[in-house]
């Protein structure tokens, strides 16, 4: 009997290890991720990231700059999550559009960007130029082209526009309030 025993120690042992190690108890190892929460993990995150955008020509088309940057890497498309996002949009070699926001999502790297909480967009230099505030705003920033269904307000100088819905051309300086206008007009 005696030579059965450490033969049934080892083999109780052996068992005891892949026991453990095929099915470990949650204090020891803590608690896995579910293959949702491993998909939601970020690929990169940066803090206090700028980036510079060039058109073809190679001259500074726009940057963006944000407190920080959590990228995601989906099979198919990607996503970037901003923290207090600014964009700014140069025409030749001087900035002429600048956004603001608390928030924003770009989704396929950069080529469109969703702005929200407390959107500014101000025509540069300040002060004195255009200045657009909404909730929220989808931006195309190669096209640099703005758009929301939100409410909107344009300032410029003691004049003031408000509407639903918005459609700017920015590289045209042109902006369309698409719905329930109203304006108050000083004269000079």
């Amino acid at each position: 009997m005696r030579t059965w025993l450490p033969l049934v120690i080892v083999v109780a042992l052996i068992s005891a290890g892949l026991w453990f190690m095929e099915s470990p108890p949650e204090q020891l190892v803590g608690k896995r991720p579910t293959p949702q929460e491993q998909n939601r993990a970020p690929d990169l995150v940066i803090r206090d990231a700028k980036t510079r955008h060039f058109n073809q020509e190679g001259t500074l088309a726009y940057r963006v700059d944000a407190d920080k940057i959590t990228f995601f890497q989906f099979a198919r498309r990607d996503r970037a999550d901003l923290t207090e996002p600014r964009i700014l949009f140069y025409q030749g070699d001087q900035p002429k559009w600048r956004t603001v926001s608390r928030t924003g999502v770009a989704h396929n790297n950069g080529q469109r960007v969703v702005l929200r909480g407390d959107v500014e967009i101000t025509e540069q230099p300040e002060p004195g130029g255009v200045r657009l505030e909404t909730q929220q705003i989808t931006i195309k920033p190669r096209q640099e082209y703005a758009e929301t269904d939100k409410l909107v307000t344009i300032t410029a100088g003691p004049n003031r526009t408000q509407g639903k819905g918005l459609r700017a051309f920015l590289k045209q300086d042109r902006v369309e309030i698409l719905s329930d206008v109203e304006s108050s007009y000083e004269p000079n």
